[in-house]
């Protein structure tokens, strides 16, 4: 996948835009329209920071998961521990290794777990 191809299902699958609250850094921060919470952060970074080696810079995209599922999904190719976000609630995609329907699986497990639950009236 491609930074531009991750934007573009974005925005057709959940009518989000990105947005960079950093003045510092290069970041796509995708975020929820009613309650402000992130699903995924798109940014490149230094291969040796998700693989423990390697020089050149990767895109990499850090979704929300949910632990219970965590373990059998870092087995997955191009699926990694956390990079800059918790470790346990959140994993590291290297957007260049994925399948595309784990990609779609895990954004939209995401999108999913981070939106505004609603509440039963009883």
């Amino acid at each position: 996948m491609t930074k531009e191809e991750i934007v573009k299902y974005i925005q057709e699958n959940y009518g989000i835009t990105y947005d960079n609250p950093f003045s510092d850094i290069e970041v796509m921060i995708f975020r929820h329209k009613d309650n402000r919470k992130w699903f995924a952060i798109l940014m490149q970074v230094k291969e040796e920071k998700i693989k423990g080696a390697g020089k050149n810079n990767i895109d990499i995209l850090d979704v929300k998961i949910d632990p219970l599922i965590r373990e059998p999904i870092l087995k997955k190719k191009g699926v990694y521990v956390a990079y800059h976000m918790n470790k346990v609630h959140w994993i590291t995609i290297d957007i260049a290794n994925i399948e595309k329907s784990d990609f779609e699986f895990l954004l939209d497990l995401s999108y999913n777990l981070t939106k505004k639950q609603r509440r039963l009236k009883i």
